[in-house]
């Protein structure tokens, strides 16, 4: 029984509907650029930044020198969106992975099958893997695209090529991280009801710790437990990433796969 093949077709669908889905919303926010580079729009949006708190301006990732009519600040601020949506996408894979064939009640005839507990957790996780590889390719692909298409004509080709492949490198590892979290809370549910709840819960928690070490000093100790934070796109494009939140990443990807093979092997099914 090709395990890896079944999961990878009923993924299908969830891939097909959010690439779609994120790559109109990428095409619609980057066909607005062009627009941006209007000395009129440029004082409107800089107006209106200005009357906003310093705090405010935190939270949305946003600085004193944003400037919209260059296509890396826009892409900067506008990609923190499509980060969020590679997060969740990346969470609803890992937490509706384990849980599926016992909501649905096939789990018997899955261990049916001449197979271990080992194999059909680790070809699920391989075929989520690559279900979600697949999504950042093809949303990478239609980003290089249309930014090629709207990109201003001083700006070289290779240049924004490199720089949308760093945004889409942290964007793919955040929803690593994510889905991680999911197989992990997949493996400890009973029952998947809530399970895509839960971890879509997750997500905007870490999101809500990650405002709040913003907002004070001495709360900037939550910026650890938020790894949207870790890999902002207009913390990349400006600055790099940091080897600290890498390092962080790998951890937490490691430290919950073993741990959901762990508790996916000694699991009652009764």
């Amino acid at each position: 029984m090709n395990i890896f093949k079944f999961e990878f077709k009923r993924n299908l669908k969830s891939l097909i509907y959010w690439s779609l889905g994120t790559c109109a919303t990428i095409v619609v926010f980057m066909s607005l650029f062009p627009s941006m580079k209007d000395m009129g729009m440029q004082e409107l949006v800089g107006s209106k930044l200005e009357a906003l708190p310093p705090a405010l301006l935190e939270i949305f990732n946003f600085s004193s020198i944003t400037d919209f009519s260059k296509i890396n600040d826009y892409m900067g601020y506008t990609f923190q969106y499509i980060a969020m949506a590679f997060g969740i996408y990346g969470v609803t894979l890992g937490v509706n992975s384990i849980i599926q064939e016992e909501s649905e009640g096939t789990i018997e005839f899955l261990y049916s099958k001449p197979v271990s507990r080992s194999k059909i957790l680790w070809s699920k996780i391989l075929s989520i893997a690559i279900t979600f590889f697949a999504f950042s390719i093809i949303v990478g692909l239609v980003t290089v695209l249309i930014s090629l298409a709207v990109k201003p004509e001083d700006l070289e080709t290779m240049t924004l090529i490199m720089d949308i492949k760093g945004m889409f490198i942290g964007m793919a590892l955040l929803g690593y991280i994510f889905m991680a979290v999911g197989i992990v809370i997949s493996t400890a549910l009973k029952k998947g009801k809530a399970a895509t709840s839960i971890g879509v819960a997750s997500f905007f928690g870490t999101y809500i710790l990650g405002i709040m070490g913003k907002l004070k000093e001495e709360f900037d100790f939550m910026l650890y437990l938020s790894p949207f934070d870790w890999f902002i796109p207009s913390n990349i494009l400006k600055d790099g990433f940091e080897l600290k939140y890498i390092i962080i990443a790998f951890v937490i990807i490691i430290v919950s796969l073993l741990a959901a093979s762990f508790v996916y092997r000694r699991k009652d099914f009764n």
